[in-house]
């Protein structure tokens, strides 16, 4: 009888910690919740702003203010805010108010930095991603390529710019050196408003479609030194143009 009138003591003292726990789960998930989800739409809102810069959805001097950008996005002012502050500490905006930014004109200085790291690492990732790329990687190479070339000759720059990077950073994320990847993307994105005013009428693209042919070829082919060299002569025509863009642009200027 001691051992069965016991039981419901037991009984009510599992209940009540059982109460407890639900009570205090109930309660700390949602805190948590708000503390990671303004982080959650920053870092979104940032990939976001970023891969515009980079498929060259925004121009040189263009003027981007931070509530238009929040609604553009779909996120509330304080994450746009986060993550437009974050682009101007990486150099990719310029701030011009609290309210709004610039994308930066590329100098001339900046514009050789940019591609004295890009000619330093980018044929050398290749290099080493040739032994690693799969199947399924050559099949996304050739993916990209096919929307790069379509894009380009109907004249969708931005999807053809977008095609172009997937193209790129599944070759070089096959290498498995995301810190390397890191500082190229950083430089792509840059430079990616600048190279959207190559076109169109300054480059031809057909140029830049053959250059990814041979590169896929190098790549079915598992030839390191022509899949780096395929790369580096892609880095020498965008350097050319580019190039001679920015020294017309500054002797207007003058």
């Amino acid at each position: 009888m001691a051992e069965l009138s016991s039981r419901p003591r037991e009984t009510t003292s599992r209940q009540a910690k059982s109460r407890e726990v639900k009570t205090a789960s109930a309660t700390r998930p949602q805190r948590s919740r708000l503390l990671e989800r303004p982080a959650t739409l920053a870092e979104s809102a940032y990939e976001s702003i970023a891969a515009i810069l980079m498929e060259g959805g925004y121009v040189p001097g263009e003027k981007l203010a931070t509530r238009t950008l929040a609604a553009e996005l779909g996120v509330s002012l304080t994450p746009a805010r986060e993550a437009v502050l974050r682009l101007v500490r990486e150099g990719a905006l310029e701030l011009l108010n609290a309210r709004t930014t610039v994308v930066p004109t590329l100098s001339q200085e900046r514009f050789r930095e940019i591609y004295c790291i890009r000619h330093s690492l980018e044929p050398a990732i290749a290099k080493i991603a040739a032994a690693h790329l799969t199947g399924d990687d050559l099949k996304a190479l050739e993916r990209s390529l096919e929307r790069m070339t379509t894009s380009y000759r109907r004249g969708d720059y931005r999807l053809a710019f977008r095609s172009d990077g997937e193209f790129h950073f599944r070759i070089y994320g096959a290498a498995g050196m995301p810190l390397v990847v890191s500082f190229i993307r950083a430089a792509w994105l840059r430079v990616g408003p600048t190279f959207r005013l190559l076109y169109p009428g300054i480059a031809d693209p057909e140029d830049t479609i053959r250059i990814h042919e041979q590169a896929i070829a190098a790549a079915k082919a598992r030839d390191a030194a022509s899949l780096a060299d395929a790369i580096e002569r892609d880095l020498a025509r965008g350097d050319g143009l580019l190039r001679r863009l920015i020294s017309t642009k500054g002797e207007t200027a003058s």
